[in-house]
């Protein structure tokens, strides 16, 4: 019988543009079971890995094991995500155009940063294009975005906008610092250092920008934790990334330099533990040692443990940001914004008509907060029994 565990572990095999005889072994080896093909389909789109288990699967000849159904659900998976790629990136090169006009730079974030990596468009999926935008420049791009036809399709979400159903997220920091402002804990606030280092998306699109690679390794690090590691695909960012990387042989001592620079050592390491032990890349021991691998506390391994084992938690964020901040102090204030977030947040996660936070909002908030920690704990024990009967 498949598992869930069983599954996870097939993805992590084939969440890569190139397979490698271990992972086709690994992939044949799993196909030669009873595979619950829906399921399968199901958690692949769930983890972002979908165009990326089409690909190969048709690459090495495999897709007859596939019912015409969820041949079809893959396909059109797989060709959308084509579509909606070519028309991110298409609309992102033709706004620079506008922005170069209006001496307005932008940083293409996340998937749009990475797109490129993948070499198919339909392996990376995008449901929005991240833009950053220097904090001054904000109002202004906006206004400019207005007129050229965009909309803000939620009014309580006035940085994401539409345009024939594609979406923009206008973002001011790789954290969102101006919406989420406990997070200064976490990141420094000024990214200067990075406007400076970034670098043309394309050629003569000088206002169209992405960042440093090592620095956007940083900032995919720094993003995949912010959503506690809950899809595979962040990951996969990562992992080519690096191996974009690999053919400079000062590639790990630069890294380790952003992430000291950035005083983001743990998140780095958190991600490339990860990584280790998920694609079993290669990472050199001087360079966890000098991330601070023996400074690591119980807990953190423990939660990293966790995760690989499959623990599925939206809060596991919070408790490894906690190992990052210093001083009690500075963690209780972090403690306190998470739990009671600022009015702008509280209208967001209670929205009401008349846009008032209400005080039986705020109890309801400790109340979710208890459900949500009751929830993880579940999990964990799920996974404990899980792990003592095999």
């Amino acid at each position: 019988m498949v598992s869930q565990p069983d599954m996870a572990q097939f993805l992590r095999c084939v969440s890569r543009t190139h397979l490698r005889k271990t992972d086709v072994d690994c992939m044949l080896h799993f196909l030669q079971k009873d595979v619950p093909w829906e399921h399968l389909v199901m958690l692949a789109e769930t983890e972002g890995v979908a165009g990326l288990l089409f690909h190969h699967l048709k690459n090495r000849g495999l897709i007859d094991l596939l019912s015409k159904s969820i041949l079809r659900n893959l396909e059109n998976t797989y060709h959308q995500t084509t579509q909606n790629t070519l028309a991110i990136v298409a609309k992102a090169v033709a706004l620079s155009a506008l922005l170069k006009q209006a001496q307005i730079p932008i940083v293409a974030l996340q998937g749009l940063s990475v797109v490129r990596l993948y070499r198919d468009p339909g392996l990376r999926p995008m449901l929005d294009a991240d833009l950053m935008v220097k904090p001054g420049d904000k109002e202004r791009l906006k206004g400019l975005l207005w007129e050229a036809g965009y909309r803000t399709p939620y009014f309580m979400y006035s940085d994401r906008l539409s345009k024939d159903g594609l979406f923009l997220d206008i973002h001011t920091h790789i954290l969102n610092l101006d919406r989420i402002q406990n997070r200064r804990y976490l990141f420094p606030e000024d990214l200067t250092p990075m406007w400076e280092r970034a670098i043309p998306y394309f050629d003569q699109h000088d206002y169209l920008l992405v960042l440093d690679p090592y620095d956007n390794i940083i900032a995919l690090a720094a993003h995949a934790l912010k959503h506690s590691y809950s899809r595979l695909i962040w990951l996969a960012d990562l992992h080519e990334s690096l191996l974009s990387l690999a053919d400079n042989p000062d590639a790990w001592e630069e890294m380790v330099e952003r992430a000291r620079f950035w005083k983001q050592e743990r998140v780095v390491l958190y991600a490339t533990i990860l990584m280790e032990r998920i694609f079993d890349l290669k990472v050199p021991v001087w360079v966890k040692s000098d991330l601070g691998i023996q400074r690591l506390n119980v807990f953190e391994k423990h939660l990293i443990r966790l995760k690989l084992r499959g623990l599925s938690s939206n809060e596991l964020c919070i408790a490894l940001w906690l190992c990052n901040i210093n001083g009690i102090g500075n963690k209780l204030k972090f403690i306190t914004e998470t739990v009671f977030p600022r009015k702008e947040i509280m209208s967001q996660i209670f929205p009401r008509s008349s846009g008032k936070v209400k005080r039986f909002d705020y109890a309801k908030r400790i109340v979710n907060t208890i459900i949500l920690l009751c929830k993880n704990l579940g999990h964990i024990l799920a996974i404990y029994f899980r792990a003592r009967k095999q």
